[in-house]
């Protein structure tokens, strides 16, 4: 996959023999990426074809010296754009397959804040062999994800029907890349970056199911004799889309008792299908005519598990899997999750038919604090948990969500402690987030115990603890701000120093004695102990001043974003190799922004 740099870099995309550049036939430009599958065929988007029958070029850069072959779009293959952000598939014939057979490894996934990859090729990309850029998934409803990129890292043309991989190795594809504007021609870098995930490529092309690793979202068992032909309980409809939506300030914890063969059921079965990315081609009808206020987003679903005759331990192997995990064991499943953060959306079946309903319960319990919201069905009269069950189950929510909070406030807190070791004035609210650590633990003592806290009294003090911990979300961002700005103002004062010192030794002025003087009081006030911007200001100013000086000219009048030409000032020379942009913190110190962007890097 490429050999890994300090800066978190990478170069070339070696060792995925099945990657692929599609060039036109006519320019040959790059236009596009794609992956091939069972050794003659390719995957990628429509957009980056001509049209529906004009052959492209295929190349193969990570196979030794195969050629590249001319491509057509294969039959019944051919899904252009739809709306905004629909469809836009397309799977190419290569008329001279390469030597090998290689064929990607496509994977099922739930991929929610999961930290991924895209690989690609564009005439801009410095690598022959490609690039790939690391983001983050976020915004999963709808046929595609969003992908969160660091600016300077946004995918070029060309990128688009790369594929999307997971960090494991080797690499999952978990998808294939769809960049916003790709079609415009820009070489501008583009505001964002979008996934089709597999689950949607397989609802397009169900004849790939056979190159695709991974138990899908929603079991067999669950849909089973298909999708309803009609919508038996609108109201009912509308609450499980709601739910799913997670609208309207929805519990995290939605419990209800279904009768298997019943109107219900045949609603419940609708709604999973609907939800599903791979299954919500099946029931054409849903969505066109019923309602859209009972039609839940597509991809509001991250699995659906029938626990009927089975061992509780079941449903913790499925979200392992769905999360990509790999683990098969049920105690080895279980061990991970409690390691990670589980932001899935669940439907467990059969909750009373299970081995261990009241250990099933309580795996949930412990699902719902990592991040799971849970819809539990009950198939016999009676059964379903009482309210109290269920009220804990979305404390536990709560609690486990306003812990998620405190570790994202944990691991910015780090990075702030740095800052705030290079510069003055930056507010550090450490201590604050230490209490809210300390008093959620006991809140969590006093809910497994009991002690000390009625029910209604811990829903209480868990609300008060969520506002203050939005203060200290605020706090802290407030504490980054000032901290970008001090990082800017620093930027910008060594690139006055630069400046004008340059411009010294261009005159002859490198020996005099004064002036070395006053250049290492403004060197040592931008690069040792916090940076303090007032006083580095003065220090800077006293030595650009003594350089105006010494070669006759007037005092300077405006800041350094005003200096005219070099009679009236230097002008800085050209950003120097690896040098630092201004505003922006220099190498190997890195701001708020920087150390954002450190996790994204072209390799």
């Amino acid at each position: 996959m490429g050999d890994r740099t300090g800066a978190g870099v990478a170069q070339g995309t070696r060792g995925m023999a099945w990657l692929v550049r599609i060039r036109s036939q006519d320019t040959r430009a790059v236009i596009g990426s794609g992956v091939l599958l069972g050794g003659d065929t390719v995957l990628t988007c429509a957009h980056v074809l001509p049209d529906r029958t004009s052959p492209v070029v295929v190349e193969f850069p990570e196979i030794e010296g195969a050629a590249g072959s001319t491509a057509t779009v294969a039959d019944g293959c051919w899904f252009p754009r739809r709306g905004e952000d629909r469809a836009d598939l397309a799977l190419l014939r290569v008329h001279r397959p390469p030597p090998g057979g290689h064929s990607a490894p496509l994977l099922r996934a739930a991929m929610r804040d999961m930290r991924v990859e895209m690989c690609g090729y564009a005439d801009s990309v410095r690598h022959a062999r490609g690039a790939a850029l690391a983001a983050t998934v976020s915004l999963p409803f709808g046929e595609r994800v969003q992908l969160n990129v660091a600016p300077e890292h946004l995918p070029r043309r060309g990128f688009s029907g790369g594929p999307v991989l997971d960090m494991q190795d080797p690499p999952g594809v978990l998808g294939i890349t769809v960049t916003a504007s790709a079609e415009s021609g820009r070489l501008a870098p583009l505001t964002m970056a979008h996934m089709i995930p597999v689950e949607t490529v397989l609802n397009y092309l169900p004849r790939l199911g056979g190159c695709v690793q991974g138990p899908p979202g929603v079991e067999p068992s669950v849909v089973r004799g298909g999708p309803p032909a009609r919508l038996d309980e609108p109201d009912y409809a509308e609450r499980l889309a709601a739910w799913l939506a997670d609208r309207d300030g929805r519990p995290p914890v939605y419990v209800t008792e279904v009768r298997p063969g019943s109107g219900r059921d045949r609603t419940l079965r609708r709604a999973l299908t609907l939800a599903d990315r791979e299954l919500s081609a099946d029931a054409p009808a849903a969505g066109s005519t019923d309602p859209e206020s009972t039609v839940p987003p597509v991809g509001s679903l991250d699995l659906a598990v029938d626990v009927r005759n089975e061992a509780p331990e079941k449903a913790a192997v499925r979200i392992a899997g769905r999360m990509n995990l790999k683990e098969s064991g049920p105690a080895r499943a279980l061990e991970r999750l409690r390691q990670v953060r589980t932001p899935l959306t669940v439907a467990v079946l059969g909750v009373d038919g299970c081995a261990d309903p009241a250990r099933l319960l309580e795996l949930c319990g412990e699902f719902a604090e990592r991040g799971c919201r849970l819809l539990l069905v009950f198939h016999r009269a009676g059964t379903r948990i009482d309210q109290r069950a269920e009220e804990d189950l979305v404390l536990r929510h709560r609690m486990g969500a306003l812990a998620g909070r405190l570790e994202a406030l944990d691991a910015r807190l780090r990075d702030l402690a740095r800052a705030g070791a290079r510069l003055s004035g930056v507010d550090y609210p450490g201590p604050a987030v230490t209490r809210l650590h300390m008093d959620l633990a006991w809140l969590r003592h006093a809910h497994r115990t009991g002690a000390d806290l009625d029910r209604r009294r811990l829903s209480g003090a868990l609300e008060g603890l969520r506002h203050r911990t939005s203060r200290a979300e605020r706090a802290v961002e407030s504490a980054w701000e000032a901290a970008e700005r001090g990082y800017g103002r620093r930027a910008e004062l060594r690139g006055e120093l630069r400046a004008y010192r340059r411009l010294a030794v261009r005159h002859g002025r490198i020996e005099d004695v004064a002036l070395d003087r006053e250049y290492r009081a403004a060197h040592e006030a931008l690069h040792t102990g916090p940076f303090e911007a007032e006083s580095a200001a003065r220090a800077v100013a006293g030595y650009t001043g003594a350089v105006r000086r010494v070669l006759g000219w007037p005092p300077e009048t405006g800041g350094p974003e005003t200096c005219g030409p070099e009679a009236d000032g230097p002008q800085e020379d050209g950003p120097e190799e690896g040098g630092a942009r201004a505003g922006a913190p220099e190498t190997g110190e890195r701001g708020p922004a920087g150390a954002r962007e450190a996790e994204g890097g072209v390799r």
